[in-house]
């Protein structure tokens, strides 16, 4: 199957916040709290937002973005749908390119995931992100996160 992207919609954020995959969903409830409310400040805050599509079926298969922070660092973030599933391989080619034109931009592009979470973790890796920093509690659910970086090539 096909991948393609569009700028995210308010609809978007609207169906993800109750459709999102169980491990996505456990990360943002132990990060933000609530899903919706983390959705939509993801939305509000991002410099760009894109919702990945299934392009023969249509299904929402995730969103992503970065928020910038300062002229040198964004904050990239990433949550899915099951959908994600169906397109996998696309998506990594596009995520890492994504991410390598993100960098660009921000020379350096930090956030924390889910300790838990070992599809996000392998994702990371595969995009190029390097992990620094194990905080054994975090967010409001104070469970264990991954904190990592990627600084642009020079």
């Amino acid at each position: 199957m096909k991948v393609y992207v569009r700028a995210s919609t308010q609809s978007d954020v609207d169906h993800l916040a109750t459709n999102l995959r169980p491990e996505d969903t456990e990360e943002v409830l132990a990060s933000h709290g609530n899903v919706k409310e983390a959705l939509q400040q993801g939305l509000d805050e991002s410099e760009e937002c894109w919702t990945i599509i299934v392009k023969e079926t249509g299904e929402i298969a995730g969103i992503y973005g970065v928020v910038g922070l300062d002229n040198l660092t964004g904050i990239p973030w990433l949550l899915t749908a099951p959908p994600i599933t169906k397109v996998w391989l696309p998506f990594l080619r596009g995520s890492l390119k994504w991410v390598k034109e993100t960098n660009k931009k921000y020379p350096i592009l930090t956030n924390a995931c889910d300790a838990n979470y070992s599809v996000a973790i392998n994702w990371l890796k595969f995009v190029g992100f390097t992990f620094i920093q194990r905080h054994e509690t975090w967010g409001v659910g104070n469970k264990p996160f991954l904190e990592f970086v990627r600084i642009q090539d020079v």
